[in-house]
């Protein structure tokens, strides 16, 4: 396999397996954005109507 070629592995061995270097990039927390708050609160009251049909 040539190495230009784009089919070519983009991780050598040694780079992600037991003997690798870990990655400790800390995350940081963000904000969420109005979207997907919006998203989760439809979800959680669908979640709730569903239940609550069910049970009820």
């Amino acid at each position: 396999m040539a190495e230009n070629d784009e089919r070519a592995w983009r991780y050598e061995v040694d780079e992600v397996g037991p003997d690798a270097e870990p990655d400790v990039r800390a995350i940081e927390p963000g904000s969420p954005d109005p979207e997907n708050v919006a998203f989760f609160l439809l979800g959680v009251a669908a979640m709730v109507g569903v239940l609550a049909l069910l049970l009820f």
